[in-house]
């Protein structure tokens, strides 16, 4: 058989273009398919809000279980610190315990140490931080022995200086030493 030639050469180009660009059935597909990315495009974008308040949410609740860790946390540090406050009132109770009831024995030996040969400790009374104490020395130099002897002894705040006779005579004098 033989085929009809068609002269109508319009008809020719426009079937022509349509072998080239895929026809009209290939431009339907590729609307059709625009419009679906267009439409899932459009509902991903429109959901948006949605994704992110779950998130927000997700976020929240897992910053909220943190935080209620921490609380715990922080009642055991307070609970430390009220220990330690306490520990520390208790520690300063046994201190002024301690000045309070000073025993006289190692103090008077301490004492006994620093005096120069010769001197003799007529009176000797402790109250609280304070000493009083009357000494009779053989001569001057063994007074001046002694305040030296004091002060290098660290056992006291201030050594009062009296005054003192420079004859060689037999001297009593009162001293008040307040206690380290």
């Amino acid at each position: 058989m033989r085929e009809k030639k068609e002269f109508n050469f319009a008809q020719q180009w426009i079937e022509g273009l349509a072998r080239e660009t895929g026809g009209p059935k290939k431009w339907k597909t590729t609307s059709v398919l625009l419009v679906m990315v267009s439409i899932l495009l459009i509902g991903a974008v429109g959901s948006a809000p949605w994704v992110w308040d779950y998130k927000l949410r997700k976020d929240i609740t897992l910053v909220e279980q943190q935080i209620s860790a921490l609380g715990e946390i922080t009642n055991q540090v307070k609970q430390l610190n009220t220990l330690k406050a306490q520990a520390e009132e208790q520690q300063k109770l046994l201190d002024l315990m301690k000045k309070s009831t000073r025993e006289p024995g190692p103090i008077l030996e301490n004492l006994k140490e620093t005096l120069p040969i010769g001197t003799v400790v007529n009176t000797f009374s402790l109250q609280e931080n304070t000493l009083n104490i009357s000494v009779t020395f053989p001569s001057p130099v063994d007074v001046a022995r002694l305040w030296v002897s004091l002060r290098e002894s660290e056992m006291f705040l201030e050594v009062d200086n009296q005054p003192v006779s420079l004859q060689d005579k037999v001297q009593t004098l009162n001293f008040s030493l307040k206690l380290k």
